[in-house]
């Protein structure tokens, strides 16, 4: 990771000072910092991340084992799931050894996040 003095001097005393704030906070036991999600996980939308926090909360899915068993169309119909919080989701299914094409269902005919998204609208199914 890069030196506190060169994240101060390039995007701020702020950034760095909140570095180790838990941002994605699901349980106690499972949560990502600002640092953790930037190096270990390669993402750093925060937002998507905080918004996905509080779905997985209220599914009630307590660790990325149980993410995995969710359907991702499924997710994706959840309010405040958008493309950004399942590039989160799929980060953190990568991190944990979890293949995010595989999770999605990719078989040559891949339903994008896009459909997914306007069929569930046209359904009005909302979690």
């Amino acid at each position: 990771m890069l030196e506190r003095e060169k994240v101060e001097k390039v995007i701020g005393k702020t950034f760095a000072d909140n570095l180790d704030e838990e941002i994605f906070k699901v349980n106690i036991n499972w949560f990502y910092t600002k640092r953790e999600m930037v190096e270990e996980l390669g993402c750093a939308n925060f937002i998507a991340a905080v918004k996905l926090a509080k779905v997985l909360k209220r599914l009630n899915v307590a660790n990325p084992q149980e993410l995995k068993k969710i359907d991702p169309i499924s997710l994706a119909r959840a309010k405040g799931v958008g493309p950004a919080s399942l590039f989160v989701a799929m980060c953190i299914l990568e991190k944990h050894n979890y293949d995010a094409v595989k999770w999605w269902g990719y078989n040559g005919n891949l339903n994008k996040f896009n459909t997914a998204a306007r069929k569930a609208r046209k359904r009005k199914q909302e979690v």
